[in-house]
């Protein structure tokens, strides 16, 4: 009877200490939520963003706000680390949630749900995987990558790319890697980010699915065919970087983006 007395104090007292470190984690999430609500949005940070990301100078006053607010919880809440080497400066921290919240403009958007950390590397990265492909087998050999997206909680970066969309390269690994952490946010889904309704998307997407499958795009990466996750990323590439080009050439997949991300891309 002692022991299990004894037993039952050593875990009233472990759910207590588990408990107390919820409360205290949830009230620092909380006060670092209220700071970021009454903290002021750097001007230096403005500017930036301003000379760096062209797309900016499409927004309404109150997108830029919604924008604004949008990075600040970016850099609140997710980690953003340097690897291989590299030191994340102040400036890259900022451009990689200035570019990415681009895509967080509808009103109930959430800032990436899920995602701990982003991890940069300076230039395309190797990796080693030892997950089956579709036959079962494995393939150990090191592949070099742009960036990955981490079942919902990481996304890993090359620094060289990213800095490449930026200045205007077709390939934007940033983007394509974020929509993938977009995807993610509804688990019963593969290609599609959170919708109230799917109708329209499944209509548009499925055709221009199959439309890429028939003939190449000169917009559409045919990376896309690796199946609907990977058709919506690379269908989201196009869409930051080659917006006039997507509406001329898929103007139905252009206007369901459009319509999606909040932000006009074609001139």
């Amino acid at each position: 009877m002692l022991i299990w007395d004894w037993t039952i104090g050593i875990v009233d007292f472990a759910m207590g200490l588990f408990a107390a470190v919820v409360c205290v984690t949830y009230w620092r999430r909380r006060q670092a939520r209220r700071r970021r609500e009454l903290a002021p949005f750097p001007p230096h940070w403005r500017a930036l963003l301003e000379r760096r990301l062209v797309l900016l100078r499409r927004l309404t006053p109150d997108q830029r706000r919604l924008h604004e607010k949008r990075v600040m919880e970016f850099l609140t809440d997710i980690r953003l680390l340097g690897r291989g080497g590299l030191e994340l400066t102040e400036e890259m921290r900022v451009l990689i949630a200035g570019f990415a919240c681009l895509m967080l403009l509808r009103p109930d958007a959430y800032v990436f749900r899920g995602l701990k950390s982003v991890l940069v590397y300076p230039a395309p990265f190797w990796v080693r995987h030892h997950e089956p492909d579709e036959l079962g087998l494995v393939n150990d050999q090191p592949e070099l990558r742009l960036g990955e997206s981490w079942n919902g909680e990481r996304v890993v970066l090359s620094w060289e790319d990213v800095e490449a969309a930026l200045d205007g390269d077709a390939v934007n690994v940033l983007v394509h890697e974020f929509a993938h952490q977009l995807d993610d946010e509804n688990p019963e889904t593969e290609g599609a980010p959170l919708l109230p309704d799917y109708t329209r998307w499944s209509k548009v997407m499925t055709a221009e699915f199959k439309a890429l499958k028939q003939r190449s795009s000169q917009v559409l990466d045919d990376y896309g065919l690796e199946g609907p996750t990977e058709f919506f990323a690379v269908a989201t590439e196009a869409y930051f970087q080659r917006g006039t080009e997507l509406r001329l050439l898929h103007p139905p997949l252009y206007e369901l983006l459009r319509d999606y991300y909040r932000i006009e891309t074609s001139d």
